[in-house]
């Protein structure tokens, strides 16, 4: 059964049409990007994790349990510092796209990103390499508080 040519012309325009959407909302959004906000929610999601993982906090825990030690491995610091930038620049986007302009709207987008994806992405761990649950609620605890708390300074900050 071939569709009719009306109906093909008719999906190809529409498609044609979405993408231009899509295409306007993605420009728009990057041009209206706050860089410096940008550049500041990156250091702070990246010092929640530092202050995270110190001793008094949880870092003896997590030291405990994954028999490492606290120290960085310093040829991977330049990709750690440009990931935390990326997650805020990506964070940024969210926001823009859905004009969050609030602290409420700011936790509430941090809190949307990390349980769509930091911890869908982290059951995979406890399945599959079966970490302990602990060791899990370490991990998503302080991606819960670094994009919540980025998540808000991109809000607040347009």
């Amino acid at each position: 059964m071939t569709p009719h040519p009306e109906n093909a012309k008719l999906s190809a325009e529409t498609a044609e049409e979405t993408w231009r959407t899509y295409t306007m909302l993605l420009t728009t959004s990057f041009s209206h990007l706050n860089l410096p906000a940008v550049f500041v929610a990156g250091i702070a999601h990246m010092v929640v994790g530092l202050i995270w993982y110190r001793p008094k906090f949880f870092g003896n825990t997590w030291a405990n349990i994954t028999g490492a030690e606290l120290k960085p491995a310093p040829q991977w610091l330049v990709a750690g510092l440009i990931g935390h930038q990326v997650i805020a620049l990506a964070l940024a986007i969210i926001v823009n796209l859905t004009n969050a302009t609030t602290v409420l709207g700011g936790i509430a987008l941090g809190g949307l990103v990390w349980i769509g994806f930091v911890v869908t992405l982290e059951i995979g761990e406890l399945i599959w390499e079966k970490i302990p649950f602990k060791l899990f609620m370490i991990r998503v605890g302080n991606h819960l508080v670094a994009l919540s708390l980025a998540g808000t300074i991109l809000a607040v900050w347009r």
